[in-house]
């Protein structure tokens, strides 16, 4: 099959919700899955009830001032990040690209290999226009619901995943964060690492997305890390 296999455009009202607000330059970019808009105000808008914290707000330089744009949005798959990449991405000349991808695309048909082939593009045009700034990408782990199983979720995550560690290391300039060594998913520090050992208190009811507590804790984890790489 040739072109996208998707409705490209059925993200649209989300994307134009962004560009409704004055474009900033020069910020850290989330752009990506449900694991960043689920902590954007189009979604916490929506969903008051489970009290999420915002990235935008709680993701700050030392002086106060706003360190990020949270530009994800929905179920999205690579394929929609390199669509929406001129509008949502290129004309806020981040200092610095996070992305997350690859936990959607199975369903909607792509192979890993075609997944780290359109990421490798968006990856290439962002290299072009903004050299030397950094690029973060997310290697998945397998949601609550999926722990243990060996189902095709899993599989391609596993799979994607492996491409993801191989492109990077070949590429160069790219720093992959794991979901599988972020302590928070652990209640006792010696099981970091051991999926089966991952907590449920931090889920929501989804079993598939982190609920409120996870959320902050995931937020002091990224902002642990932006320290750490000089990025707050």
């Amino acid at each position: 099959m040739f072109g996208s296999r998707l409705e490209v455009k059925r993200f649209e009202k989300d994307v134009l919700r962004y560009e409704a607000r004055p474009v900033v330059t020069g910020r850290i970019l989330l752009y990506g899955d449900s694991l960043l808009t689920r902590s954007s105000f189009i979604y916490t808008e929506r969903h008051p009830e489970k009290g999420l914290p915002l990235m935008e707000e709680e993701l700050r330089m030392a002086d106060g001032s706003p360190a990020v744009l949270n530009h994800a949005f929905g179920t999205s798959s690579a394929d929609d990040l390199l669509y929406y990449y001129d509008r949502l991405v290129r004309p806020y000349a981040p200092r610095a690209l996070v992305i997350s991808t690859g936990g959607n695309d199975f369903g909607y048909g792509y192979s890993p290999a075609e997944v780290l082939q359109i990421l490798a593009t968006l990856i290439d045009w962002f290299k072009a226009d903004f050299p030397g700034a950094p690029i973060y990408c997310f290697k998945k782990i397998p949601c609550l619901k999926n722990k243990g199983l060996d189902n095709h979720s899993n599989r391609h995550r596993s799979e994607t995943n492996q491409l993801l560690e191989e492109y990077c290391a070949e590429k160069g300039g790219i720093t992959l964060l794991s979901q599988r060594e972020m302590p928070f998913y652990y209640a006792d520090p010696a099981d970091i690492g051991d999926l089966s050992k991952t907590r449920e208190d931090i889920y929501d009811a989804d079993q598939v997305h982190l609920n409120a507590e996870g959320y902050a804790m995931f937020i002091d984890h990224l902002r642990k890390t932006f320290r750490e790489e000089g990025l707050l």
